[in-house]
């Protein structure tokens, strides 16, 4: 460990605890939701309603995220996190039953999308602004590219193994096996010995919610970083998108579908590996406007391939960029960010980036009936293009942005010029 310096934080208990809970939950999840992308499409045969299940998963994500971001703030963040992975488990236990029992119609997996989103909207502001505290602070740029790497190496494991499970075993498999996967997770929280006070305001939750905004919309970095995380999440790539490639440009199977993620996961899983081995990036947002644009180029060129596995080989160069992009954005955020308000504002890119993303499935769906795949893919990559080159001339002081936090966003400062929270 001590070879990189970008491994650092795992030398330190909790977050080490914390890390592999994650990495076994997340490849879980990333399990389920490729099974139940494929089940979706085989259920419906139809592109607009596999992009309705985007936008089922992003309502609460968009409607709840701030609400739960200002909880974090309030409450012990561990303890949080117990209840909505407890509760997880249930949800996949109910769709694995459904399919086993050939009882599943496609309202059932909207259903569960809608309860599993809710459960995030709460649950993903509170891990974000949970795993900083478990480090040092000299240490949350390592911290975050790993954390970041774990949701990549997830990428990698859980589609194969998905398509895998549905293809060998059953497509009920891939969410028992989610559902176990949790255990890991709940385990580590539990085990993890960090003290965390929470943070009792005085203010209503509503008033909370008000001041992480005047906090967030402050600050000269933040909006700009919100507003590019937007963009990717609307036009970039998404599992809608590779399924339609998978079945009706390419037309392979559920195996097929799992190499083409997979091929994005091992790309970003290389793109953490290199980050890692560097440790420290110093000009944390050229970097980010440069990976941005490789980004947007590779996905215009899978958008024209019509050859499988070239196709398999671009996704693997957008993984690797979209990793390193994705770890730079993040970074940012955090070291712009003051602890008390981390909630609020993880809570801010959870909307952007999660919630937008579900979202932008129904966008791709109407995109693609209407014009075809290689047309929504060529111009979404465009769009992301042009956003990121309009950013970045936009903001020499996000170009130049290497890790110190704007000045006059400390929560006094904030409090002081929005007249309490």
């Amino acid at each position: 460990m001590r070879a990189l310096p970008g491994l650092a934080p795992l030398r330190h208990r909790d977050f080490a605890l914390y890390w592999v809970g994650q990495l076994v939950s997340l490849s879980g999840t990333w399990i389920e939701l490729t099974a139940t992308s494929w089940l979706l499409y085989q259920l419906t045969s139809s592109p607009l309603l596999l992009g309705v299940n985007g936008l089922v998963r992003a309502v609460p994500i968009i409607g709840l995220s701030l609400f739960g971001g200002a909880i974090a703030d309030r409450v012990a963040r561990k303890r949080l996190l117990l209840v909505t992975q407890s509760s997880s488990v249930v949800t996949s236990l109910i769709l694995g039953a459904l399919v086993a029992t050939n009882a599943v119609t496609f309202w059932h997996i909207y259903v569960i999308g809608f309860v599993n989103s809710t459960l995030a909207a709460f649950d993903t502001p509170s891990r974000q602004a949970l795993f900083p505290t478990l480090v040092p602070r000299g240490q949350i740029q390592n911290a975050v590219a790993l954390n970041s790497m774990l949701f990549r190496i997830s990428t990698l494991i859980g589609p194969p193994v998905a398509g895998l499970l549905i293809a060998g075993v059953s497509t009920s498999a891939p969410f028992f096996v989610n559902a176990a996967s949790y255990v890991t997770i709940i385990v580590a929280l539990v085990a993890i010995r960090a003290p965390e006070m929470p943070r009792r305001s005085q203010a209503s939750l509503r008033a909370d919610v008000a001041g992480g905004l005047r906090y967030a919309f402050a600050s000269p970095i933040l909006p700009l970083v919100l507003a590019v995380e937007a963009c990717l999440s609307v036009f970039g790539h998404n599992s809608a998108l590779t399924t339609i490639f998978a079945r009706d440009v390419f037309g392979v199977g559920a195996e097929g579908l799992g190499i083409l993620l997979g091929a994005v996961g091992a790309g970003a899983l290389l793109g953490m590996v290199t980050l890692v081995a560097v440790g420290d990036v110093r000009r944390k947002g050229a970097f980010m406007v440069a990976a941005g644009l490789v980004y947007s180029a590779t996905l215009v060129a899978f958008a024209f391939s019509r050859s499988f596995a070239l196709s398999v080989a671009v996704l693997f160069v957008l993984g690797l960029a979209d990793a390193t992009w994705g770890t730079m954005r993040n970074a940012i955020a955090q070291l712009a960010t003051s602890d008390a308000y981390r909630g609020r504002v993880m809570s801010l890119i959870v909307i952007t980036s999660r919630g937008l993303t579900q979202a932008s499935q129904l966008q791709t769906g109407a995109a693609v009936a209407l014009f075809g795949p290689a047309v929504a893919a060529a111009v979404g990559g465009a769009v992301i293009g042009l956003t990121v080159l309009g950013v970045a001339a936009r903001s020499p002081r996000l170009r130049r942005f290497a890790g110190a936090a704007p000045p006059g966003l400390e929560p006094a400062a904030v409090a002081a010029a929005g007249g309490g929270d």
